[in-house]
Order: C-alpha cells, then sequence, then structure tokens
C-alpha cells in the first residue's frame, strides 16, 4: 500500500509540472522564475530531446 501511494504521488507530481512547462513560455534564467522553471522542467521530466529551445 506505501508502494502504490509513493507511485500515485510520483505520478501527480510529474502531471502537474508537465502542465505548468506545456502552458508557461520558457523564461529568462536570469529571474528568480527561470530558477524555479528549471526544477520544474526537471520533475516535468524535460530533459535531452524533450527540453525546449
Amino acid at each position: 500500500m506505501v508502494w502504490l501511494n509513493v507511485l500515485v504521488w510520483i505520478t501527480a507530481i510529474i502531471a502537474i509540472a508537465s502542465v505548468i512547462a506545456a502552458i508557461t513560455p520558457t523564461p529568462k534564467d536570469d529571474v528568480w522564475f527561470g530558477k524555479l522553471y528549471k526544477i520544474i522542467d526537471w520533475c516535468a521530466l524535460n530533459i535531452g530531446k524533450a527540453k525546449d529551445k
């Protein structure tokens, strides 16, 4: 049961981060939101070729 809860939370975090990353434009890196956006991108699994340039 505990592993199922962990899996549900991980899936929810990835889904929410993916939605946020998809609907927001990529900000500049020097702004505080740019630093937060890097964390959101990582949580959404937007890494490598999936990353927006």
